[in-house]
């Protein structure tokens, strides 16, 4: 594990200039670590062969249709018999994201609304497309963070994180004027109760605070800033009540304060000049944003959260002067789209600098949903979505009982492994988590994942994913021969490197079973490979052989570096 007091006393060279070493499959390895959830066998032999420039080109391009939305997955059960009587006016195995709740209903299931999403989520983190989507997705919920608990809406929180996935790689300040007026982010914030009577200044002091200026050496908003951004931000609610379109968000020009807004000097003395009628609202918060952007500090608080997202989180005065200046230089002249920054951190030299590979700690969503996809453990398809919704949950409660519960941040700074000065990541790995840690890969490695006989439906009944060793090491690329085998795993799980006599260690222990010879590997895997009903008894063992090897490579240190 990378230790601070030395990485700050020998920082990462380079700066954001083009990476001109050997972009070869480490390097690839460690971009692709970074940028997606996990690499698989599959994700590293599509990228083979490709120029840095071009695998980053792909990793920046994402699709412009939205995911399929959540659907309805759950019920009670009277007698151990299931019972469609939760969410009535939303049939079972369709979606509700459309489907007010109305006041009458009971149970109210906006309870397990809120649980199929989180499992929804999780479900497009494993299938992931191989680009930055869903990954910007958490960055952008972690800096703009929502806890669902307390809005307690799901549609509203639906419609959020569609919106996040919709900006994770667009313009910042498009991202800004929509989230200020969003149902989830009104509602979580006090926006929605916020009256020129009666100013509230949440949103107003976390909008320069946490979610634009931030709090760093150039931060110099004041007080008076709060108090005048939360009378900018006066006169919008949410309609509750319209149960065709329900929840959206609509500015009240009754309601807004129509004086002016003076700004300190941080902001040049800004006057926001008071507005009236229906566009009030929307004018100044648009006038008000522009403001804020106008300062550098804005652009160097979001390349510095990038950097700790990706890259690590020591920045010290030279990574300040030459990696987030010349990022923040890059994000103001492009107006403030998110691509042309991140374009040019994923192909800089500083990036690929061997001291910023393998030294983060990874997070729980990392650790699980990279699990499932470098193992390659199948889950049910969407012909078995109740399995299929099970399964996901299984997951998100794994990485949630490791202090990473998706959708509800401890609070609205995100998670504390982002924030929290010294120790960062080094949060997410305690002795309450590492247990969880230690059961989660043993249990889907050993067991994999199942449903049980009281599932809603026939399909979804008795539903079994697991790994398929054999499977697995058939992807490689010469499984029969024991030095490739570990060579490739070695390269495949562990962010850093081990040594040549570990590596022989691993082989003799696991694959040759205590054997000299490396044709008792062969031997055996071959065998099986040809015959998985084979009498032989050695060639019996390999898939309990490649069990044990991949639980034991997972308990070591550098399983759980990326």
């Amino acid at each position: 594990m990378k230790n601070k007091s030395t990485a700050a006393l020998n920082p990462p060279g380079g700066g954001i200039n083009p990476f001109s070493g050997n972009f070869d499959k480490a390097a690839l390895q460690h971009l692709l670590r970074r940028t997606l959830f996990g690499a698989s066998k599959a994700d590293i032999n599509h990228f083979s062969g490709k120029s840095l420039s071009q695998v980053v080109a792909e990793l920046l391009t994402v699709s412009t249709t939205p995911p399929d939305p959540p659907i309805k997955t759950y019920t009670t059960k009277q007698g151990g018999v299931a019972i469609d009587n939760i969410d009535p006016n939303v049939p079972f195995g369709t979606t509700w994201v459309n489907t007010a709740i109305s006041p009458t209903t009971t149970p109210n299931p906006d309870g397990p609304r809120r649980g199929v999403w989180k499992g929804w989520w999780m479900g497009l983190m494993v299938n992931q497309d191989r680009n930055l989507r869903e990954k910007m997705t958490l960055f952008w919920h972690n800096h703009l963070a929502t806890e669902a608990d307390v809005i307690n809406i799901a549609i509203m929180i639906y419609r959020h994180n569609a919106l996040l996935r919709q900006h994770a790689l667009g313009n910042f300040k498009t991202l800004m004027q929509q989230v200020t007026v969003d149902c989830a982010m009104l509602r979580y914030l006090n926006g929605e109760k916020n009256s020129k009577t009666a100013p509230d200044e949440n949103y107003g002091r976390e909008m320069q605070e946490l979610f634009m200026v931030g709090k760093g050496p150039g931060s110099g908003y004041t007080e008076d800033d709060v108090k005048a951004a939360a009378r900018v931000l006066t006169g919008w609610q949410i309609n509750n009540n319209n149960f065709v379109t329900p929840h959206t968000s609509f500015f009240n020009p009754n309601r807004h304060d129509t004086t002016d807004k003076q700004f300190s000097a941080f902001y040049g003395n800004k006057i926001i000049k008071g507005k009236t009628g229906a566009t009030a609202g929307t004018d100044e918060i648009n006038e008000m944003i522009d403001m804020i952007l106008s300062v550098d500090e804005v652009s160097k608080f979001i390349c510095r959260k990038l950097y700790t997202f990706f890259v690590y989180y020591t920045i010290t005065p030279e990574i300040e002067a030459n990696v987030i200046e010349p990022l923040a230089q890059i994000f103001r002249d492009n107006n403030y789209e998110i691509k042309p920054v991140l374009s040019a951190l994923f192909q800089s030299e500083h990036f690929f600098d061997p001291e910023n590979r393998g030294c983060m700690i990874k997070s729980p969503v990392d650790f699980v949903v990279g699990q499932v996809r470098e193992l390659g453990l199948q889950l049910p398809d969407a012909t078995k979505y109740e399995a299929q919704y099970k399964m996901w949950n299984d997951l998100r409660n794994s990485t949630s009982s490791m202090g990473q519960d998706l959708g509800d941040p401890p609070n609205v700074a995100g998670w504390p492994a982002y924030y929290q000065v010294p120790q960062f990541h080094e949060i997410w790995v305690d002795t309450t988590t590492y247990p969880v840690r230690k059961t989660t890969y043993e249990t889907l490695t050993k067991n994999g994942l199942a449903t049980n006989a009281q599932m809603f439906t026939e399909e979804s009944k008795n539903v079994k994913s697991v790994i398929d060793y054999v499977g697995w090491a058939k992807k490689l690329d010469n499984p029969s021969d024991p030095n490739a085998l570990i060579d490739e795993a070695v390269e495949l799980l562990y962010g850093v490197g081990i040594s040549q006599e570990v590596k022989d260690d691993l082989k003799t222990t696991y694959l040759l079973q205590g054997q000299a010879s490396d044709y008792y590997w062969t031997d055996a895997f071959t065998k099986y490979v040809a015959n998985p009903n084979t009498t032989d008894p050695d060639a019996k063992k390999v898939p309990a052989i490649l069990k044990d090897l991949l639980v034991f490579m997972q308990s070591a240190a550098e399983y759980h570096l990326c």
